[in-house]
């Protein structure tokens, strides 16, 4: 079985979707069973992905996303035929499969349908994507891989693809992410200048993540006498005008530190350091910061929403992410009960435990091998 990634956006710094799509390949890249051929359809370039050896097949002049949804969508169905694929899986969620791949199977992992669940909180661009494009190419598909149940459900309900041809792949946490040693706190403390205690958000800096409602509840939190400062780790995405707005309407600019983008190997760190990561978005399709903080063993309060249960179980404190009150009294409860916190830490990394990225790749060659042996989809 010979099957061509396509890989999008890993030649710059990688958020959400790249990351799923390095940690993804690099895991498939050293699957045991070698009737299993992987090859890269690159659009800029592979990134960290050069590292994996494997054969890389140019998509000229599509680096940007309209270009590899038209010009790529031309472009893959020869360079199947050419490289005689049997699998072409889409994991950039753009889904350049317009005229199909050829003889090949067709896959595409779409994480969520934020565009669709929740307009308003997403670029032009990704609108379109999700209005347009996505319910002409997606029903056309053999399998669609998403994250959740959650994902799993919306897709389902707003794509128009049959349920039976959409697979559940959860996402899995490296094993960098585990608890650090002082040591390496100290280090990377000083780097970003961090407090010596503090609450931390990471993840994109846009109006779905919520942090104005975080603003709002660390506000409450510092009236009462909380001493910790806030730590926000991302970059600033869309719509973050109003978070900052907030920010300093409260005067809160001297206890928030941004931080900006952090390369991944200093992210552990940092979580490890928090005594509560909060993340209580209003919709994700995973929520993969809450599984890394989980493996660090750092308390987690999150969302009651969306996929955000199906991560955190039991191992943290689940709010109404509306609720400005429940996201301030969890995170109060957490730094006030240093018996809660310890228990659910360790919970946390107990429950973390079971997501990696192995599992996913096995889930994932898994939906191969079924799709290799259905018949073509009847609208290819």
């Amino acid at each position: 079985m010979r099957v061509g990634l396509i890989v999008y956006g890993i030649d710059r710094p990688l958020t959400g979707i790249g990351r799923y799509t390095v940690e993804l390949v690099q895991s498939l890249a050293t699957w045991h069973d070698e009737s299993v051929e992987f090859l890269l359809l690159t659009a800029g370039g592979a990134g960290p992905l050069a590292e994996t050896g494997l054969k890389q097949i140019r998509l000229p002049g599509c680096r940007l996303l309209p270009a590899l949804m038209t010009l790529g969508s031309s472009m893959i169905p020869l360079l199947a035929r050419r490289h005689r694929l049997d699998i072409v899986h889409d994991t950039t969620g753009a889904s350049p499969l317009l005229f199909g791949a050829g003889s090949a199977g067709t896959i595409a992992t779409v994480h969520d349908v934020i565009p669709l669940s929740m307009p308003g909180f997403n670029t032009h661009l990704d609108t379109l994507i999700y209005r347009r494009w996505l319910p002409r190419v997606l029903p056309r598909l053999d399998a669609v891989i998403t994250v959740s149940e959650a994902s799993k459900n919306d897709i389902a309900q707003h794509l128009r693809v049959p349920p039976r041809r959409i697979h559940n792949a959860s996402e899995g946490v490296t094993n960098i992410y585990r608890p650090a040693d002082a040591s390496h706190l100290e280090q990377v403390r000083a780097h970003y200048e961090l407090p010596q205690r503090y609450i931390l958000y990471v993840g994109s800096i846009e109006a779905r993540k919520n942090l104005s409602r975080v603003l709002e509840a660390f506000a409450s939190l510092k009236q009462s006498g909380v001493s910790h400062d806030l730590v926000i780790v991302g970059p600033q995405k869309w719509k973050y005008g109003a978070i900052l707005e907030t920010l300093q309407r409260l005067k809160l600019e001297n206890s928030v530190l941004f931080t900006g983008y952090v390369p991944e190997t200093d992210l552990p760190i940092i979580y490890s350091g928090a005594d509560v990561f909060v993340f209580p978005s209003l919709y994700e399709g995973f929520g993969l910061p809450v599984l890394e903080a989980m493996a660090c063993g750092t308390a987690v309060v999150t969302s009651n929403t969306s996929s955000l249960p199906e991560v955190i179980g039991d191992a943290g404190l689940q709010v109404d992410p509306y609720s400005v009150d429940e996201i301030a009294s969890a995170i109060l409860r957490l730094l006030g009960d240093a018996a809660l916190r310890h228990r659910l830490q360790q919970k946390a990394i107990e429950r973390a435990a079971g997501f990696t990225w192995e599992r996913t790749a096995e889930t994932t060659i898994d939906i191969y091998r079924q799709v290799m042996h259905q018949p073509p989809s009847a609208s290819r």
